[in-house]
């Protein structure tokens, strides 16, 4: 099991030794997993079970940080939670300040105003890190919980 682990090296030398004890463990019952996982008729090598474990992990996460948005993609997909708010108001009442966003389907396929701008909106998914701008009327907010690339 170790020889089979050594290409797989998580364990780096900074590291704290119950942590290297931990990441260890954790390997070997992933391979043992996988190995289980081959003898019920899998067809994935070591590597690709690894990273459908670690996605399916991230996406049971909860709700992460905005400072993680990369991970937005596997957030917006899975979960039933999400709801289309209105964008807070965020002015000090002597200057007007914008509660708009650009709706960010609309944006990624290129859609824009009779004017030329960008189409803008006030119905945001507080649900997801980054709170996106999503058009209701369009159906931008259902494709963008549905469908991976939704830019097309």
């Amino acid at each position: 099991m170790d020889q089979q682990l050594q290409s797989f090296q998580v364990i780096i030398k900074s590291c704290k030794w119950y942590k290297k004890v931990f990441f260890c463990l954790l390997m070997q019952c992933l391979l043992s997993s996988h190995k289980i996982y081959k003898l019920n008729g899998g067809r994935n090598d070591f590597l690709k079970f690894l990273h459908d474990i670690v996605t399916q992990l991230l996406a049971l996460a909860p709700r992460l940080t905005p400072a993680r948005t990369p991970l937005d993609s596997i957030v917006r997909l899975t979960g039933c939670q999400h709801f289309p708010v209105k964008r807070a108001y965020e002015g000090d009442g002597r200057r007007r300040a914008s509660k708009k966003k650009i709706c960010r389907v609309c944006y990624s396929r290129g859609l824009r105003k009779e004017k030329g701008g960008p189409v803008e909106t006030t119905c945001v998914c507080d649900c997801c890190p980054s709170e996106p701008g999503l058009c209701l009327e369009k159906g931008c907010f259902k494709t963008y919980h549905t469908v991976y690339d939704y830019s097309v």
